[in-house]
């Protein structure tokens, strides 16, 4: 493994807490701030009505579901009853129709049940595994309590199994009420809603986008660094070649607005003894090589049916930032019908943090219409002559108002082909061994050769196997308590969902 790799799984407590749902929530705020369009976001969330919050992976869809969850619990106290429930069970994977449904029900009735306890609502919810009932035991439990009823729910969708989504939508829209609001994050690439669900009728639909053309961009991630980087904070405002507000655009930019990526980021700069441009060239194309790329690794056993697209993405994502790199430019324009044909490629890598939507439309010089997206620097600087990043070349990158455009005649990309997909079947990250859960590029959580021992001797050899085995098997397992739980339970759940 590369230094930048070594510096990339650094700060073991930082990499722990990068997905929000991980993060105790005594110290949430702490490490999570909002800026002024983020406050928007929270707000619908907080507000009556169906809200789906789209983003791909690590742009902050759990947190800002925690964050309204528990506003909802401070300001709003006897008033609102709200419910966090992460929907990251794999039987809910696996299930469909009303398989599907009983196992939904099951845990939310439990998560109710808990959450009635302990925010010590006097209060009772009768548990049910059917939809009509858990309906009607919902609107009973509002007028009880006197209170609207908000349902925050996490990793709602999983882009890899395709099917249970239809179930997943018939319910959000069945449980909708005027006394249940329903909230619920979903990919970029969720897009079969069942017949009985209209998306833009159904519910509002808000894209995380953190836009470097918004006004309080720069912001955002500054405070994420004095929450979580103070002395590396503190070395740039003492460096003579950035300054603070054009390091936090620099790299909030690198990595196209996403915070997990950002922090990936922040921990590999934090390691070096500078923060000039040779660090941060440094920085930018051990992301590339030990983040992004292998991020398509990670990704590709849990994308079901559509895993044959990784070596189609891998190409079509080389060829862009390629394009870009001979325009110099950090925005691509992708003619509609390169668009259509390649959906669900552009849909991974838009989840992976590769590129980002900025336009969903605009005009072509060549002809025809497009969409414009923005591609992260630190794989644009990796395919540069010279792979060499300076001041300049910075300030080109961020402020330039060219594209690059990709026609749909283009030479290279009409030559691409779509793979055969066939559906049904496991994930195939269910079947492979638990010694992939080791400390990698793959998976920066990691477990530790001797935890992975204690597993297989205790019969637990897949993925899968330990998805399925109830906690009080592993902690029955010598040496391994609640905290060696949680950190096995995080590297499967990073391991198996999106």
């Amino acid at each position: 493994m590369s230094d930048a790799a070594d510096a990339l799984f650094g700060h073991q407590e930082q990499v722990l807490i990068l997905a929000a749902e991980e993060c105790p929530l005594d110290r949430f705020d702490e490490l999570h701030k909002f800026t002024t369009s983020d406050e928007h976001i929270i707000r619908k969330l907080m507000a009556h009505g169906p809200v789906l919050l789209r983003g791909g992976r690590g742009s902050g869809k759990s947190a800002f579901l925690i964050e309204a969850y528990l506003r909802l619990r401070r300001a709003l106290k006897g008033l609102v009853f709200p419910v966090y429930l992460s929907l990251r069970y794999l039987p809910l994977l696996r299930a469909e129709g009303s398989e599907y449904d009983r196992h939904f029900c099951k845990i939310l009735s439990e998560k109710i049940e808990a959450e009635l306890r302990e925010q010590k609502v006097g209060a009772t919810f009768v548990s049910t595994e059917n939809i009509s009932e858990l309906h009607l035991n919902l609107q009973e439990l509002a007028s009880q309590m006197d209170m609207r009823i908000v349902l925050l729910l996490d990793d709602a969708a999983h882009i890899g199994r395709e099917h249970p989504q239809s179930e997943f939508f018939d319910i959000f829209r069945t449980v909708s009420t005027s006394a249940v609001s329903c909230k619920a994050s979903i990919y970029p690439g969720v897009t079969k809603f069942g017949i009985r669900f209209d998306v833009y009728n159904d519910a509002s639909v808000i894209d995380i986008n953190r836009d470097e053309r918004k006004k309080d961009y720069v912001n955002c991630f500054l405070q994420v660094m004095g929450a979580r980087y103070v002395e590396l904070l503190s070395r740039v405002s003492k460096s003579r070649s950035i300054d603070q507000r054009l390091f936090a655009l620099l790299f909030g930019r690198a990595v196209c607005g996403n915070m997990r990526a950002f922090i990936f980021t922040c921990n590999l700069l934090e390691e070096k003894r500078g923060v000039g441009y040779p660090e941060i060239t440094d920085c930018f194309l051990g992301m590339a090589s030990n983040y992004y790329w292998p991020l398509l690794e990670e990704v590709a056993p849990k994308l079901g049916m559509y895993e044959p697209l990784i070596p189609l993405t891998e190409e079509i994502g080389r060829f862009l930032f390629e394009i870009c790199a001979e325009r110099n430019t950090s925005y691509v324009l992708i003619h509609r019908e390169i668009m259509q044909r390649f959906a669900k490629v552009f849909e991974i890598l838009e989840y992976a943090g590769f590129i980002g939507k900025r336009e969903a439309s605009r005009a072509m010089k060549s002809g025809g219409r497009g969409a414009v997206f923005a591609v992260n620097l630190c794989n644009l600087l990796d395919a540069t002559v010279g792979r060499r990043l300076t001041l300049d070349q910075s300030q080109t990158w961020l402020s330039t108002k060219d594209v690059a455009e990709v026609h749909s005649l283009n030479p290279r990309i009409s030559g691409m082909q779509m793979p055969e997909l066939t559906e049904g079947g496991d994930l195939r990250v269910l079947k492979l061994p638990v010694d992939l859960l080791a400390k990698s590029r793959a998976y920066p959580y990691g477990l530790t050769e001797d935890k992975i021992t204690r597993l297989k001797d205790a019969g637990i050899s897949t993925i899968g196997e330990l998805a399925e085995a109830p906690d009080f098997k592993i902690l029955s397992i010598e040496y391994i308590g609640r905290k060696n739980l949680k950190r096995i339970r995080d590297v499967q759940y990073q391991a198996i969902w999106m």
